[in-house]
């Protein structure tokens, strides 16, 4: 992605989709992955420079807030079509949110300062509305499936979103916490664990409350282990850290990757790993492919 790597579109953007496993013992999704970094897509056009941010007219966001935002985006640069609606969006309203303007409002538009065909540098004028500036509230956790409890104490799940209540609301560390409950939940056998963070505003107060809406799945536990591509001796490792039988961890499948990195070819992802799922047993068969792009073209 240009400029920024991480969307802030809104709370109702920051929803954590899962990523859907292959069928068990199948390459091709490893094969769409190598062809994915084969060919990757390049923006076109010249990069694009922001010597500055300007607003045109008044704005109630708080000055050392949007002196902040300005900061970040000259550090930045673009290019490709779209990039001022990325700015816009992601750049400065997404920032906003993170300072606690949850429901502000941000249209821009560039003029060229002076241009080449590979460099390109641009003034943004910005109109920004901010509205209140919100706090949290709180937060509970309820099961997606109102018939059944949390298998985990709320106290639990609370120490995981790094949000304390009274804090500026701000929607990056609702996303940082989403992330731990999935890595929370995941280690503990849930691989298929979906939290959707809803809010319930209180303008009067200028407070959010939020709520986790936690789908649990099932937990399951390893059943078959496959592996390939990989050297004896670390495949050894990897099978002493994973056993069948145990609880589904994958943040030790997640953490082996990571300690491995240099060892490893540099597209293989803790991703590639497919389960299997057995739902009557509640087991799942986990394959592991480990092996290069340039190996399996050949």
């Amino acid at each position: 992605m240009n400029g920024f790597a991480l969307l802030r579109l809104g709370l109702a953007c920051i929803f954590y989709v899962p990523i859907c496993c292959p069928t068990f013992a199948q390459t091709s999704w490893k094969a769409q992955h190598c062809r994915d970094i084969a060919t990757p897509s390049e923006p076109t056009g010249p990069k694009v420079v922001i010597d500055d941010v300007v607003l045109d007219g008044a704005t109630d966001v708080a000055e050392s807030v949007w002196n902040r935002i300005v900061v970040e985006m000259k550090e930045h640069t673009f290019a490709g079509e779209g990039w001022v609606g990325e700015l816009s969006e992601v750049g400065i309203r997404g920032r906003l949110q993170d300072y606690g303007y949850f429901k502000a409002e941000v249209t821009a538009e560039a003029k060229v300062v002076s241009s080449s065909p590979a460099l390109q540098h641009v003034v943004v004028h910005a109109r920004v509305r901010g509205g209140n500036r919100y706090t949290l509230s709180g937060i509970r956790f309820r099961n997606m499936d109102p018939e059944r409890h949390i298998s985990f104490s709320a106290e639990e799940l609370r120490t995981l979103v790094p949000l304390r209540d009274g804090d500026v609301f701000s929607v990056e560390k609702v996303r940082k916490g989403l992330d731990a409950l999935m890595r929370y939940y995941g280690s503990h056998g849930y691989v298929d664990f979906v939290p959707t963070p809803e809010t319930d505003v209180d303008e009067m107060h200028q407070q959010i409350a939020l709520v986790m809406v936690l789908d649990e799945g099932v937990q399951y536990r390893l059943g078959n282990i496959e592996i390939v591509g990989l050297n004896p001796t670390l495949e050894k490792e990897l099978r002493s850290k994973i056993r069948p039988g145990e609880v589904l961890n994958r943040q030790l499948i997640a953490d082996f990757y990571q300690d491995h990195k240099s060892e490893l070819p540099e597209e293989v992802e803790p991703e590639d790993t497919a389960f299997h799922r057995n739902m009557k047993e509640r087991t799942a068969d986990a394959f592991f492919d480990f092996r290069s792009c340039s190996l399996l073209h050949n």
